[in-house]
């Protein structure tokens, strides 16, 4: 009965961290964004030339390499929506927040703060820098 007990625990032990592991990943959608891939961030770029692009990661990834055009600001530094305003003049402009991918999750917060700001076209590029990479797609340096 004893064992019985000890590999219950520890199959719970097991599938509980699992399960918080995967609970740590960025979520796929945010409530007002619209969720894209790579294919539709290149249809952005193509389509939207007002399109603002905002690259979340920490300023050495920003620096290895990020999409053309991107510029940098830290999920954290959006303390209030002044210093989204600096870039994203108009809450009707298009704007695309990036990370790493959903391991990051800075695009994930970025996104919701200008949701709940009233930004009304805010795009989230939930895979990021990991699909584009992987894809080969090219970095800006």
């Amino acid at each position: 009965m004893r064992q019985l007990y000890q590999l219950s625990v520890a199959l719970v032990l097991t599938f509980g961290v699992a399960q918080l592991a995967s609970a740590a990943d960025a979520p796929l959608q945010i409530e007002g964004a619209v969720t894209v891939n790579a294919d539709a961030v290149i249809d952005l770029v193509r389509t939207r030339a007002d399109l603002i692009i905002i690259d979340n990661r920490t300023i050495g990834d920003y620096d290895a390499g990020h999409i053309e055009g991107a510029q940098h600001l830290l999920d954290s530094d959006m303390a209030d929506e002044s210093v989204l305003t600096k870039l994203v003049k108009s809450k009707d402009a298009p704007v695309l927040f990036y990370c790493n991918g959903v391991k990051c999750g800075r695009a994930a917060n970025a996104s919701a703060k200008a949701v709940s700001w009233g930004y009304t076209k805010v795009y989230y590029y939930a895979f990021g820098l990991a699909e584009w990479k992987e894809r080969g797609l090219p970095l800006m340096r």
